[in-house]
């Protein structure tokens, strides 16, 4: 029983209408980016409107007006953290929740294998679809900007971006894999999974505009992939990606270790 290939094919028909959505929403953006930098004046007058609790929310700041990559990396970036968190939480949860759920789980471990090896490979799987959904995203982006944008831009800010998506994917991952193991339900994990994404988001945007609070971004995933500091001063926190995906990996060794000792509950 090829496990791998298992979940792929199980999987692919919800993977590729994930390509779909975030091709799309990507296309949302890009291709406007010339229109959006002519009337920029215009769009900066309507910003300075805004109140600034709004604005940090979605990662806008006016000066990323100015900048063509800054227009897809501000607000677009910003759906996409939440579009790309939702996936992953989704397709973590349900490779091993769905399991239990629909007992498929009895079958699969009166196989001639170890636990741990049918918990590896079921991983693998799942990091296939956030590697392939990444690179997608990466190549996608730096596509549509060679043939929609007509203004210099820097591209190692849109690698920085495929780096935060891969990152985001694999923390969201995890964290649904852990949940789906100790908890064995699928509406349970989800809720769960999407509850931490939507308070690690707006925490961290609540935690930069108010200073009683500001301790609460420090435990908040995005604080450390800041988007607009990427885009203004082109730096690409890599060291803080490699330890957000150093940590899920830990979390996902906890999750082997639970899957191999608990009972399941079917």
């Amino acid at each position: 029983m090829n496990i791998i290939v298992r979940e792929i094919r199980s999987k692919l028909r919800t993977f590729i209408i994930w390509i779909g959505i975030i091709t799309l929403f990507i296309l949302m953006y890009i291709p406007f980016t010339n229109q959006f930098l002519e009337e920029s004046k215009t769009m900066v007058k309507f910003l300075e409107k805004v109140p600034k609790f709004l604005l940090k929310a979605f990662s806008i700041d006016v000066e990323l007006f100015s900048m063509p990559e800054g227009i897809f990396g501000s607000e677009g970036m910003s759906f996409i953290y939440i579009l790309v968190g939702v996936f992953a939480s989704m397709m973590a949860g349900g490779i091993f929740a769905k399991e239990f759920e629909e007992k498929t789980i009895e079958y699969i471990l009166v196989k001639p294998v170890s636990r741990k090896y049918l918990f590896r490979q079921k991983v693998l799987a799942l990091l296939i679809f956030v590697l392939s959904l990444s690179s997608i995203f990466t190549i996608g982006t730096l596509a549509f900007f060679k043939i929609f944008v007509a203004v210099g831009y820097c591209q190692k800010v849109l690698f920085g971006f495929g780096l935060y998506v891969l990152t985001i994917q694999i923390f969201f991952s995890s964290i649904a894999v852990l949940l789906s193991v100790i908890f064995q339900r699928s509406s349970l994990t989800t809720s769960i999974s999407l509850g931490i994404l939507i308070f690690m988001y707006f925490g961290n945007a609540l935690a930069s505009t108010i200073e009683k609070i500001r301790w609460l971004g420090k435990i908040c995933v995005f604080h450390y992939l800041p988007l607009t500091d990427t885009i203004v001063k082109r730096q690409i926190f890599g060291m803080n990606a490699l330890m957000i995906i150093m940590v899920s990996l830990g979390i996902l060794f906890v999750s082997q270790k639970i899957f191999e000792k608990e009972d399941i509950l079917v």
